[in-house]
């Protein structure tokens, strides 16, 4: 299954939203017709929800590691007593 730079592109035009009412039409189209497109068009979709999740738990790593250090870190205890502050 060889996937060409033109499906490719269009698949992600698509896929983004960035197709004229014209070109979705046919490219929904060509879903019917060719079952590859079909297929690429799946798989991009997972790779994208898979890249997307990864990225979501990366940064929600840093934002913990970051909020670690900020509330035990000697240096902000001012910081952190008016974020406490907040919520009294």
């Amino acid at each position: 299954m060889k996937t060409s730079w033109n499906n490719k592109v269009i698949t992600d035009s698509y896929l983004n939203g960035e197709c004229s009412g014209e070109e979705k039409v046919l490219f929904e189209a060509r879903l019917l017709l060719e079952p590859d497109l079909k297929e690429n068009l799946h798989w991009q979709k997972t790779t994208r929800a898979i890249v997307q999740q990864y990225g979501r738990q990366q940064l929600k790593a840093e934002v913990e590691q970051v909020a670690h250090h900020v509330f035990t870190a000697p240096k902000y205890v001012s910081f952190r007593e008016k974020v406490f502050s907040f919520f009294k």
